[in-house]
């Protein structure tokens, strides 16, 4: 899919732009782009870059980012783009994200990251399988997310497959369901990326990973008395 849009954006001269503000530094230490090898014309990236502190960055082709420059812009007497943004140049960003950078380049984070994540998927689907819930955890990378399972179909969460997902799948989500969970999360130590799921980093322990399995278990469970909840 991205090198028929390389192609494409190629062949009709049209810039391909990644927005890899959460995927950069994250699913690889290049990115997206250089987990399935395709190079875009400009890149949007924040959160990890910065170090956690506010910052992000636009990189690209020089040509393009030319514009963008002072002393090229007067050599070529042109006028200059302006770059808006709160933290240009913000001194204790840029140190918090060079040490971080360093981090992501010299250590296996990107992948202490994701195995953490596929163990955490693994024990939440196998609490779901256990507490006979027909919802399912799934994601790549250190990502996690949940499928409510809006539409009833019957699932087995350790064997479940993201690809067999649909949009008419997704529609019609309880949303009075998942605020309770999450609220039941957040009661019982653990607070979820709203009710989407979460992403880890290679922070994490296998503590905070038990932790957060027997958050879940616990949640279920305060749902499951109230009857907010569908059974196998």
């Amino acid at each position: 899919m991205l090198n028929a849009l390389r192609e494409l954006t190629r062949r009709h001269g049209a810039m391909l732009i990644f927005d890899e503000v959460v995927t950069g530094f994250r699913v690889h230490p290049g990115g997206a782009q250089a987990l399935f090898a395709v190079t875009p014309d400009l890149t949007a990236l924040a959160k990890i870059l910065a170090g956690g502190l506010p910052g992000g960055a636009v990189a690209g082709r020089k040509d393009i980012l030319d514009w963008l420059d002072f002393e090229t812009s007067a050599a070529l007497k042109r006028e200059r783009i302006n770059h808006q943004g709160t933290h240009n140049a913000h001194p204790y960003s840029a140190a918090a994200g060079i040490a971080t950078l360093d981090i992501v380049r010299e250590s296996d984070v990107c992948a202490r990251a994701s195995a953490s994540a596929a163990t955490l998927r693994a024990g939440l689907n196998e609490v779901l399988e256990a507490e006979r819930v027909p919802w399912a955890i799934y994601g790549e990378h250190s990502f996690f997310h949940l499928h409510s399972n809006p539409s009833g179909e019957a699932i087995r969460p350790t064997a479940f497959d993201a690809r067999t997902l649909t949009l008419e799948k997704l529609k019609g989500k309880d949303e009075r369901i998942l605020a309770k969970l999450r609220l039941a999360m957040l009661l019982n130590g653990v607070d979820l990326k709203g009710f989407r799921g979460g992403i880890l980093s290679a922070a994490h322990t296998q503590a905070d990973i038990e932790l957060t399995i027997e958050a879940w278990r616990k949640s279920l469970r305060m749902l499951k008395e109230e009857e907010a909840l569908p059974r196998l």
